[in-house]
């Protein structure tokens, strides 16, 4: 039974679905190659037998926007090891479907979705100068935002101008990692970036501009860091509304304000995000934590 799974299914299927459904049933797909087969049917998560017969599953979950049974494929009982990573298809970047960022503490983030930041060189041409996924622990999401949106299905969630607004303004954990793309990048540059983008937005958010506040982040990115291709930026919201910010696993600093933090997320999920098709793909997945269809 564990071996009984359409490989023309999803190749049909899979490759023209939202990058939100593939990372739901990613697990699913590690397990059809054989590779975890065991781990997946013998565990148990609250209760429930993982043991079923999975391609009707995906096969009503593929063709609408409900979703499967969470509980055929619980996805935090999957090690990162356990799961195929998702490669960015524009620039080949792979990102984990699920990660550990704080070290003290075994709280595993989900991949909700993944973008691309592009900035105009010299006017000239748009270069991308690093790829980006958005990973969210689905407990803290629930424990933040869940009495506020219980009984609302996934459509309410995807319209809903309120969801969206939480989401961005919550302390729910929440890490945005970005993979550096363009191999002649300055860290001066990084941090002129940040100042333009964040800067704008605590504008936006507080109606005046917060100098001491922003450099408060982008001080951070001090001049001896080096930033060649492939470089990894974890930047972790926590609650309490701390931004903790690690370069390739080293922890450079955090900085905890409600508006900073805010301001951040907002560049990625916001209403003028910077990858609008990765934004849709971020907010489906987080829409579908807190749906229960």
């Amino acid at each position: 039974m564990a071996a009984s799974f359409s490989y023309s299914f999803f190749g049909n299927v899979f490759a023209n679905a939202p990058l939100w459904k593939k990372v739901s049933v990613g697990a699913g797909v590690a397990a059809a190659s054989g590779m975890v087969a065991a781990e997946i049917y013998n565990r148990q998560r609250n209760g429930f037998s993982i043991a079923a017969s999975l391609s009707d599953e995906f096969a009503s979950f593929m063709h609408s926007n409900s979703l499967p049974n969470r509980s055929v494929i619980p996805f935090a009982c999957l090690s990162p090891l356990s799961v195929s990573p998702f490669t960015e298809p524009k620039t080949g970047v792979s990102f984990p479907v699920l990660i550990s960022p704080r070290a003290d503490a075994a709280v595993e983030h989900q991949l909700a979705g993944v973008g691309l930041r592009k900035k105009s060189l010299f006017g000239l041409k748009n270069i991308t100068v690093y790829a980006f996924g958005v990973y969210a622990n689905e407990a803290s999401l629930m424990d933040k935002l869940g009495s506020k949106y219980t009984g609302f299905s996934f459509a309410e969630l995807k319209q809903s101008k309120s969801f969206q607004d939480d989401v961005v303004a919550s302390d729910f954990d929440l890490t945005v990692r970005l993979v550096i793309v363009y191999g002649r990048l300055k860290v001066g540059s990084v941090r002129t970036a940040f100042e333009e983008s964040i800067g704008s937005r605590i504008k936006k958010f507080s109606g005046k501009e917060d100098r001491p506040l922003l450099e408060s982040f982008t001080s951070l990115f001090s001049d001896d860091i080096k930033l060649p291709k492939g470089t990894i930026i974890d930047v972790t919201r926590q609650s309490g509304h701390s931004l903790a910010t690690k370069i390739d696993g080293k922890e450079i600093g955090a900085v905890q304000s409600s508006l900073l933090s805010r301001a951040f997320v907002d560049l990625y999920i916001g209403d003028e995000p910077f990858d609008v098709t990765g934004k849709d793909d971020i907010s489906s997945k987080l829409a579908s934590f807190l749906s229960k269809e």
